[in-house]
């Protein structure tokens, strides 16, 4: 009986199997379909409740502006809930309009197809920035417009007043009494003020963009500048004086205070405020030579009356040494004596003359003035020296100013001092470079006549520059030359009220400026 029984079982459980696979087959279907119902279900249940927890009011309107659909923002804006705003009109609650306004960006939106875009402000002030979205169903028909609507009353607050801000800050800019400018990161020139216009010469529109170095930089100052700007956008204030030109190729003295600008700690430009110091150089540099004429004039002072005594003590054994020394000349026999004996006297005729220098160094004896011009007496001093200036080929060429007034002075002392001064240059470019060109300038300048002497002989040492004036300086060493030369041209022109100086760079020549007291002839 089991055996039999189980055999049923498996027959009949084969059979159930077979009856219910059909079954099967056709509720699988049905619980996909609710699967994904309640998925969908789910999905939007989530959406709604994105859309509800958002700030933006959301509002779904049919064509003909009546409220579909808000969420949670829409409604409370309002003071009334999402199912009380359903059919009502969105420019009625919002706009409290019996119409929607011109442009609206709704009916806009549902007139193209488009989104669109608008700033609309509510009766109390607010402004809103409204976003419309048409939707369209399978046909293309515009069904409806999704409007998604911010508030961005403070935002817009905060832009204006940071244009009011940026403006006000440029209008101080713009009448700052003190040039101003404005660097990028990249030191291109973001702005310019009127009066830092004024003082290069150029306009904002003519360097703007313009990168460094810039075009009122001076060539031979460039590195430096170039690395105080390094250090100022190395977001460190930076305070310097600094020689620049103008468009018209004049040069002035600015000090500049930098100061990097950041914000959110991200460099954004740096600032720089200028101040013209051109005046206050001119009279510290008018300073100097004061201090240097006052110093040269106190030991030409000294040293005169040391070499007046000095002089005059070695006089009378020189002029006795001399004498003897010719007179034994005469007497002598022996050649290699003799030799001797020249020697003696050459180089005791030699330290005489150094003698008769140190006594018109210290003679301070009244010039003799009369009115007399300066071009005569240039011309007469290059007259002397015509003859050694064209053997040692040196070429000269006069600038002489034809309107040049008469002015009181030493006519002798004057021609002394320019052809000590040429004799100078004469020698310095022969020895350098067998030859050379010597240009003579006059000319009417603050009250003075100028008369400049340039050469293109090997120049004069910075550190010498200064020490061309005093007392037993030479350069010559010992190929002659007292050093009293010049000091003496200094003690002639200073009792004539007026100054001599000299400008030089190393390899391009030097240049002497003579300066004369102009004084009306009665």
């Amino acid at each position: 009986m089991k055996k039999t029984y189980k055999k049923k079982e498996e027959k009949l459980t084969s059979e159930g199997t077979e009856l219910r696979q059909p079954v099967a087959e056709l509720e699988a279907p049905a619980a996909e379909r609710k699967q994904d119902e309640q998925l969908l279900r789910k999905t939007e249940e989530d959406k709604l409740a994105i859309l509800n927890s958002i700030s933006e009011l959301v509002a779904y309107q049919d064509t003909e502006h009546r409220i579909l659909w808000t969420n949670k923002a829409a409604a409370e804006s309002v003071g009334l809930t999402a199912a009380q705003l359903v059919g009502r009109y969105c420019y009625e609650i919002w706009l409290q309009r019996s119409q929607p306004c011109a442009g609206c960006p709704v009916a806009k939106a549902r007139q193209t197809g488009k989104p669109q875009e608008a700033e609309i402000t509510t009766p109390d002030g607010r402004l809103w920035l409204v976003h419309a979205y048409p939707k369209q169903d399978a046909t293309g028909n515009i069904t409806g417009v999704v409007e998604v609507t911010t508030d961005i009353t403070e935002r817009k607050q905060a832009e204006e007043a940071l244009k009011e801000s940026e403006k006000f800050n440029l209008s101080l800019l713009a009448n700052s009494p003190n040039p101003v400018n404005v660097i990028n990161p990249d030191t291109s020139i973001r702005y310019v003020n009127p009066a830092l216009e004024k003082l290069t010469g150029f306009t904002l529109a003519e360097i703007i963009g313009c990168k460094a170095p810039y075009p009122y930089w001076t060539e031979e100052r460039v590195k430096k500048i170039t690395s105080d700007l390094e250090t100022a956008m190395r977001r460190k204030a930076v305070r310097i004086e600094e020689l620049y030109r103008n468009k018209s190729g004049e040069q002035f003295w600015a000090e500049i205070t930098s100061a990097p600008i950041s914000k959110n700690g991200e460099f954004k430009y740096l600032l720089a405020n200028w101040v013209d110091i051109t005046e206050r150089k001119q009279a510290e540099e008018k300073e100097r030579e004061l201090q240097r004429e006052l110093y040269l004039s106190s030991r030409l002072a000294s040293i005169g009356e040391l070499a007046a005594g000095v002089a005059h003590q070695l006089n009378n054994p020189l002029t006795g040494v001399l004498g003897f020394s010719q007179r034994l000349l005469r007497k002598s026999t022996d050649e290699e004596a003799s030799q001797d004996l020249k020697r003696i006297y050459t180089e005791t005729e030699r330290a005489a003359k150094i003698v008769q220098n140190l006594l018109t160094f210290a003679r301070r004896r009244e010039a003799k003035k009369e009115y007399s011009n300066v071009n005569n007496i240039v011309q007469g001093a290059l007259e002397l020296r015509a003859y050694e200036l064209k053997t040692s080929n040196i070429d000269v060429i006069t600038n002489l100013d034809p309107s040049l007034p008469k002015i009181m002075l030493d006519f002798h002392q004057i021609q002394e001092v320019f052809l000590n001064i040429i004799l100078n240059a004469e020698q310095a470019m022969t020895e350098a470079n067998g030859g050379g060109k010597l240009i003579i300038k006059t000319e009417k300048k603050n009250g003075y006549t100028r008369t400049t002497f340039t050469d293109d002989g090997p120049g004069i040492l910075s550190e010498n520059l200064d020490n061309v004036l005093d007392p037993f300086f030479t350069t010559k060493g010992e190929k002659g030359g007292t050093g009293l030369g010049l000091s003496v041209c200094h003690g002639i022109i200073s009792e004539h009220g007026g100054k001599i100086y000299a400008r030089s760079k190393p390899g391009k020549g030097a240049t002497f400026f003579v300066e004369l007291p102009i004084i009306a002839e009665e």
